[in-house]
């Protein structure tokens, strides 16, 4: 697991009992049907959680029942940040229950208020308002999409930016710090292949949206601040029909400019992030691969300013694995995989990146 492993070719993934051609030839050349449904399961499979009794989706929530496992149940599309001031791992669920790691353990809080139950919204800590900035994402129950923002403090969640102009709402946004400029930023994309995006800037007390011309088209995938460039990276997906492949972007605040490294990583819609690596001063990306015709681990990719390289695969096939970095004097990355059979057997492992490898830490 030590030395950097070679991209997966489709041959590798395929089984020799899978049908040849012309069968496996055409599925080939769709592979990126699998990527380009995960936007469609996503609206798909909160319409199922639906059915399930729903707190009402207009109305903050409080923090969530207890959990009898004592360990969190990812569901669909969790919400993932680093609190620097508290040195924590949060996680909301789509339950609304807010969960802690530290010390290599999960604590669930019990905040006297939380966000209405979602899937899919943006998180970052904000050093500026020291919290976790939290944005949009879809609500459990009547699967509507949000915009409102909140903020958790280390004890509770206030909801910010009240009455004022705010992104749209989205099933693609994601959100980074910029420390150049000292605000939150956020890009707001769609399902819709090649639709607009919007930027949108947060001062820590109101939303404005910045001009800006060019640049990728939806959707975007997942955004980060690159150390060596000091611009914002992102990957947007270029897709025809079902199949989408990476482009890679930088924002410097004001234009954006088209990157054309040798190789782009396989794009895959909410299974993608950016996270700084503090040890090697590169920005890491996690995403699925799209060279399988079935659940493949994670590849996990290293940015060095011009170029991407492929390091190594991570996590079981098909299980959600997130990837978060530790920001602060002890800067990291951890990684969380959700292997649970269903919710009422919770299993979560755990890694932390070495700055060449993956080094389990649990269980």
């Amino acid at each position: 697991m030590n030395a950097p492993q070679p991209r997966p070719s489709d041959e590798e993934w395929l089984r020799a009992d899978q049908p040849g051609p012309p069968l496996t030839a055409l599925l080939r050349q769709r592979r990126g049907l699998l990527l380009g449904a995960l936007a469609l399961a996503l609206a798909l499979a909160v319409a199922l959680l639906a059915q399930r009794p729903a707190t009402p989706t207009t109305e903050a929530v409080a923090g969530g029942s207890p959990s009898p496992s004592g360990i969190p149940f990812f569901g669909l599309v969790p919400v993932f940040a680093y609190d620097a001031d508290h040195g924590e791992v949060v996680l909301l669920d789509f339950h609304a229950q807010t969960w802690l790691w530290s010390n290599r353990q999960w604590t669930q809080a019990h905040p006297p208020l939380a966000p209405p139950r979602r899937t899919g919204a943006a998180a970052a800590w904000d050093p500026g308002l020291h919290a976790i900035l939290l944005f949009g994402g879809q609500a459990v129950g009547d699967g509507t999409l949000l915009h409102d923002t909140w903020a958790w403090n280390g004890s509770t969640w206030r909801e910010v930016a009240l009455g004022g102009p705010a992104p749209p709402p989205s099933l693609m946004s994601s959100m980074t710090y910029d420390p150049d400029l000292r605000e939150m930023v956020l890009v707001a994309s769609d399902i819709h292949f090649r639709a607009p995006i919007q930027v949108w800037v947060y001062d820590g007390t109101a939303w404005r949206q910045r001009g800006v011309s060019g640049g990728p088209a939806s959707p975007v995938a997942t955004i980060g601040v690159d150390p060596h460039t000091r611009t914002l990276l992102a990957i947007a997906g270029d897709c025809s029909g079902f199949e989408c492949r990476s482009q890679t972007w930088s924002w410097d605040g004001d234009a954006w400019r088209q990157r054309r490294p040798t190789q782009e990583p396989d794009f895959a819609f909410h299974s993608m992030a950016l996270v700084p690596d503090p040890i090697s001063g590169r920005l890491l990306l996690v995403t699925t691969t799209s060279n399988s015709l079935g659940p493949a681990p994670m590849q996990t990719w290293s940015w060095d300013g011009r170029d991407w390289v492929v390091l190594q695969l991570i996590g079981h096939p098909g299980a959600d694995l997130k990837i978060v970095g530790a920001t602060g004097d002890h800067g990291a990355v951890f990684a969380f995989e959700d292997v649970s059979r269903d919710f009422n057997t919770p299993r979560l492992n755990a890694w932390e990146w070495t700055g060449s490898a993956w080094r389990t830490i649990a269980p």
